[in-house]
């Protein structure tokens, strides 16, 4: 058996844990706050060849999916990573103007039709 026989599992590659993708950072770089329906999008043209060298596998697939504007945790269930270890890495990718945080739509304020419908469901509910 070769020494580094038993870090590679045919079926799921090698075996990389976690906080190495990360470099033991557990939380997101700078401010960034980055919850489960945040929605992502990248920031510019697509970076060249050169560019994209400089990154790790993980961060360029992270940009490749962030091309369109997805969620956190859509990107996060793609890409099959730990959330924590999705935001930490988004994060760099943010503090490189890579990719950005699209502004929430502002919640439009409730009317009264909507309590009355509210109302309908929560009578059709009891009614069961």
């Amino acid at each position: 058996m070769r020494r580094y026989d038993r870090w590679i599992d045919g079926e799921a590659g090698p075996v990389v844990r976690p906080y190495a993708l990360t470099g033991g950072r557990t939380d997101p770089a700078g401010n960034t706050v980055l919850d489960l329906i945040a929605v992502i999008a990248a920031s510019g043209p697509a970076p060249g060849p050169a560019e994209l060298a400089k990154l790790g596998p993980e961060h360029r697939k992270l940009l490749s999916l962030c091309q369109a504007p997805v969620t956190v945790a859509d990107i996060a269930a793609d890409i099959a990573l730990p959330l924590g270890v999705v935001r930490v890495l988004l994060a760099d990718l943010i503090q490189q103007d890579k990719i950005t945080v699209l502004p929430r739509p502002a919640a439009r304020p409730r009317t009264s039709t909507d309590l009355d419908v509210l109302k309908e469901v929560l009578d059709g509910l009891r009614a069961l």
